[in-house]
């Protein structure tokens, strides 16, 4: 059975980010654009342009996510570079505007797409799964060939999956929900069987972040299975205190000379991030409440300092978008960040059943684990990576047997 018409475009979503995250990472940006301009192209000839969004469920995020992007793009104004703010703004604002269409989409499905894009997730999934699993255990044979083809096998570095990992594991979660909702009994072992792929492919790589993402991943979406909506909104409190008291722990809980003997040179990246982190606090305090200005991280005063162990005081952005956050827009921006996770979280509350609230606490979880530990925040691949798993999660949703 084949989508209908007006789910083709979702249908196209969901075969392919699973295969495109692991084999080209930043080649979701223009999936994630295509898909928009496609809805809206197919609206606009039926005549069914409408505003996104119209009623009020999804306020507590919209409203804090148009807020910050407002505050960023003002930021503009005292930024190191108005011109990179800029365009870093165009790019945030591209990808918001995306996920609005995208989101809005799953309006457009019916009944009978359910079972051809439950498919399209599973099959997809279980492909790149392969691919990357095949890629890890061949010490990324493919990856070495393609960079000694382009004359530049000294530019090879071993984390060069992480990026296609952790977007392994964010189509997991849809996956396995998918499953279990179709087959709530049988479908329990292949959802367990589409996690366990998922995590044995991510312990064979090499990246710490994404191994304490699938930990806290599973972790939280067990807990959420056997308890109420209570822990969604606990998490919703926690984190946006935690994101209000970022700056504080590189100097007391986190300081680097203070953890520096738990380190050995094996693990030395863990130690470089609390050395940044470190540094990334005492810039803050400088610019408390406005910050240096968007996408200020990569031209920060005193980031290209070496480090006497190897490394860079700032390489590029901060590793924790929270404190990038608040380097950036400062206080004003932290605040609006805040106020973001905690309307992800008690959105996540506010899903009726408890398999759904499993797996959005696990999927927040790993994705802002991550987030905190790796990428930085204004990353075009990353922020599409993030919107895309959002709506691959919204539209396993509707993958039910009753569909």
């Amino acid at each position: 059975m084949m989508p209908s018409p007006q789910a083709r475009p979702l249908f196209l979503l969901a075969a392919l980010f699973a295969p495109l995250g692991v084999a080209a990472p930043k080649a979701l940006v223009p999936l994630l654009i295509i898909i928009a301009l496609w809805l809206l192209w197919r609206r606009w000839r039926q005549g069914q342009l409408r505003r996104p969004f119209q009623g009020t469920a999804a306020l507590p995020v919209l409203v804090p996510a148009a807020v910050l992007a407002a505050w960023a793009l003002l930021s503009a104004w005292w930024a190191l570079d108005p011109a990179a703010a800029c365009w870093t703004f165009t790019r945030l604002a591209g990808v918001m505007g995306a996920a609005l269409i995208l989101f809005d989409g799953r309006k457009d499905l019916s009944p009978s797409d359910s079972p051809p894009l439950r498919r399209a997730l599973l099959g997809t999934f279980a492909f790149a799964a392969l691919l990357l699993g095949a890629e890890n255990l061949s010490g990324t044979a493919a990856h070495l060939w393609w960079y000694e083809a382009l004359g530049t096998p000294k530019d090879f570095n071993p984390t060069v999956l992480n990026r296609a990992e952790i977007l392994l594991l964010l189509a997991a979660g849809p996956c396995a929900m998918a499953l279990w909702q179709w087959r709530p009994r049988a479908g329990a072992l292949s959802a367990v069987a589409v996690l366990a792929v998922a995590a044995a492919v991510i312990m064979l790589g090499v990246s710490n972040s994404n191994k304490a993402a699938l930990a806290l991943g599973l972790g939280g979406a067990a807990l959420a299975w056997w308890t109420g909506p209570w822990l969604q909104r606990l998490l919703a409190g926690l984190l946006a205190a935690g994101v209000l008291a970022a700056p504080l722990l590189p100097a007391t809980l986190l300081a680097p000379d203070r953890l520096s003997g738990y380190f050995d040179k094996q693990h030395y990246s863990g130690l470089h991030r609390l050395y940044i982190w470190e540094f990334t606090a005492q810039r803050i305090a400088e610019a408390p409440v406005l910050g240096w200005g968007l996408d200020a991280a990569r031209r920060i005063p005193g980031g290209d300092t070496i480090l006497p162990q190897g490394g860079l005081l700032m390489s590029l952005h901060p590793h924790n978008a929270s404190l990038q956050i608040w380097l950036e827009l400062g206080a004003l921006g932290a605040l609006f960040w805040a106020l973001l996770l905690a309307g992800l979280w008690l959105g996540a509350a506010g899903l009726g059943r408890r398999d759904a609230r499993a797996a959005a606490t696990g999927l927040l979880l790993a994705g802002l684990v991550v987030a905190h530990l790796s990428f930085g925040i204004w990353q075009t691949w990353w922020l599409a990576a993030l919107v895309l798993g959002g709506v691959i999660f919204a539209l396993a949703l509707r993958l039910r047997p009753a569909d």
